[in-house]
């Protein structure tokens, strides 16, 4: 049996159990069979038996609800799939450039920010997951202390579908040239990003201030404004400078999809360098 999946970048996903277009009638499965074959448990919505351009024009015109559809040649159905990753790779569907292969999130819902940011540098561009990925992890770049120190460089985020499946897109704004990147860290399994704290080394007028150090966040389940758990990168805190207080949680139904950084620019001369000092996180729905 031959599985074809394309995707498209979503803003909102499934609210209902099903739905009806003109003379296709729906029903629910529960597997997906994936591009390499592999079989996972997920939520799909048959919609009918039509061609592989109809199945793809299908999803564009509802793409407030559809993330991946995977056609079935065999039988000529169309499925669909409101929270998985959104892939690119459309090049052998018919019709294909009717689908929006590089779309953003743009209509953010909330800004998280906290109060202990540092004081140096300027707020650069907002970068955001594939429209439809959520954040599922991150890993950060770190100068280890030396005459001078800037620690915390960068932020990444990685991101994953509304369960908690990497997709292999990232976000990560802007960032300073010091430091090497940590491993991974990821949130507990179907679980997302939610909110954060920052550890910032606050200016005090010594020779060597480092700006922020480390940061961690609160995963959660999308739908879930309850329980949570924290998810640091051992050991969880750099050399200097505190935490401060969490920032606010993402509204239920939503997530971490993007990120802005504050980067002090090199100083040169001798100067002290701080690099990243502080950042905002965006919740998407």
């Amino acid at each position: 049996m031959e599985i074809y999946e394309i995707a498209l970048k979503l803003s909102f996903l499934f609210q209902n159990t099903k739905f009806a277009v003109g003379k296709y009638q729906t029903r629910k499965e529960s597997f997906r069979v994936d591009k390499n074959k592999e079989i996972r448990s997920a939520d799909l919505e048959v919609i009918g038996n039509m061609s592989k351009s109809q199945c793809a024009t299908f999803c564009v015109k509802n793409s407030d609800y559809c993330c991946e559809i995977t056609y079935v040649t065999l039988s000529g159905e169309c499925k669909l799939e409101p929270s998985g990753c959104c892939h690119t790779d459309l090049s052998t569907v018919s019709g294909s450039d009717l689908l929006q292969t590089s779309r953003k999130f743009s209509d953010y819902t909330y800004t998280l920010s906290v109060t202990n940011g540092g004081t140096f540098g300027d707020w650069t561009y907002q970068e955001f997951c594939t429209k439809g990925h959520y954040a599922i992890g991150y890993k950060m770049k770190i100068e280890p202390p030396h005459a001078d120190s800037s620690e915390l460089n960068a932020i990444e985020i990685i991101c994953g579908s509304r369960g908690g499946v990497r997709c292999g897109d990232t976000a990560s704004s802007g960032q300073q040239v010091w430091g090497v990147w940590t491993v991974e860290a990821l949130c507990p399994a179907k679980t997302l990003m939610v909110a954060f704290s920052l550890q910032v080394h606050q200016y005090n007028g010594e020779s060597d201030n480092t700006g922020a150090n480390y940061v961690k966040f609160k995963c959660r389940f999308f739908k879930d404004g309850g329980s949570d758990s924290d998810l640091s990168y051992t050991p969880g805190y750099g050399p200097y400078g505190t935490y401060g207080e969490w920032s606010d949680a993402c509204p239920d139904n939503s997530a971490i999809c993007g990120i802005q950084t504050k980067i002090q620019s090199y100083q040169g001369g001798g100067a002290d360098d701080t690099a990243l000092n502080d950042v905002k996180f965006f919740c998407c729905e």
